[in-house]
């Protein structure tokens, strides 16, 4: 026979089962967002290490807003890992919208040393730029989104005589 005490805890059993399944239900699942590296230039340089001043654009391809509150991302050229960097940013990028969000990066002297060497023929250049954005959903949930761009540079389409910018 059963108690009420059986009957309270089912119903408070299937009440706490519910909830669990509805607040899983609510995760969003985001595709990762679209990256592009803008005005990389050197701000200093030392014995070990070269320091740039870059942005980044940040293209969201999702239907709801990105908060983001940090990224990581690093620059491989030739399969060399040039340049890494971390931001704590606090930006709101919304559904099908873009940021351009000022990083700060560093590399090591030896890195482009080796690159340098790398490139003495070479008529073009694989570069790949990765990392993540990390923040919080609309629903207040943390997430974390890895992006990745890879291309060709074709260095005879370079005029030396021009900056980057």
């Amino acid at each position: 026979m059963k108690t009420k005490l059986d009957i309270y805890f089912r119903l408070l059993s299937s009440f706490v089962f519910l909830f669990l399944i509805a607040s899983c239900a609510q995760h969003t699942k985001f595709i990762e967002p679209k990256v592009e590296l803008l005005n990389l230039g050197v701000k200093d340089v030392t014995f070990s290490h070269i320091n740039y001043d870059a942005k980044i654009r940040l293209y969201n391809p999702n239907l709801e807003s990105l908060h983001i509150n940090s990224m990581e991302y690093s620059l491989y050229v030739n399969g060399i890992r040039l340049i890494d960097g971390a931001e704590q940013v606090d930006i709101e990028v919304g559904p099908h919208e873009e940021a351009v969000i000022p990083v700060r990066l560093s590399g090591s002297v030896f890195n482009v040393i080796r690159l340098i060497s790398s490139m003495q023929n070479a008529k073009d250049v694989d570069f790949e730029m990765k990392g993540t954005v990390a923040g919080i959903d609309t629903n207040g949930n943390y997430f974390s989104l890895p992006f990745s761009e890879k291309g060709k540079l074709d260095l005879s389409t370079l005029n030396p005589g021009v900056p980057l910018r």
